[in-house]
């Protein structure tokens, strides 16, 4: 996981995986909960999870997440403030949490480690689709070109939401699609 985000020593590696704690989650457990102030960071092993807002009793889709994506609250994350959102798993899935203290304090022995600041870049996606303007049909190709396998794992309804489209018009979109 730390490879891919730049170059670490074996020492580095050592003290960073001493410093985390593994998590397996069941269906439909809890990782923030709206309201809750995030103090850590995810990655996710293996599994796949999904951030969403409450409106009026129905789950708005803010993130879909799969295996080897960092998962957080930005907002509440950043700022120290209560999460707007909750995350959740979507399926039994195995994490690693690194509490934003333990990351503090590796920072502080190794500047190496200011390189996880890449995982906070993640967000790119979710901009590509609130600030381009894309159209229905843009933004499904531009999930299947860039994250595939998001449409394996999770239901229409939830891409759908996700994509911030309704789900009749994701499937007219599939169904016009030609590959």
């Amino acid at each position: 996981m730390l490879e891919n985000l730049g170059t670490f020593t074996e020492y580095e590696i050592q003290l960073f995986n001493k410093n985390i704690e593994n998590k397996i989650l069941k269906k439909n457990e809890v990782i923030i909960s709206e309201g809750e102030i995030s103090k850590s960071i995810f990655f996710i092993k293996n599994g796949a999870t999904y951030q969403f807002q409450k409106i009026e009793s129905e789950e708005k889709i803010i993130e879909l997440n799969i295996q080897n994506d960092w998962i957080y609250n930005c907002d509440s994350l950043t700022n120290q403030v209560p999460s707007k959102t909750t995350i959740k798993s979507f399926l039994q899935t195995e994490i690693i949490e690194v509490k934003l203290e333990t990351l503090h304090n590796l920072i502080s022995i190794s500047q190496n480690f200011l390189q996880i600041n890449k995982v906070f870049n993640s967000l790119n996606t979710r901009i590509h689709f609130y600030n381009n303007n894309l159209s229905p049909s843009e933004k499904y190709i531009y999930l299947l070109e860039n994250r595939p396998e998001i449409i394996k794992i999770f239901p229409l309804n939830m891409i759908a939401s996700y994509l911030k489209i309704r789900q009749e018009t994701l499937s007219r979109v599939r169904a016009n699609l030609i590959f």
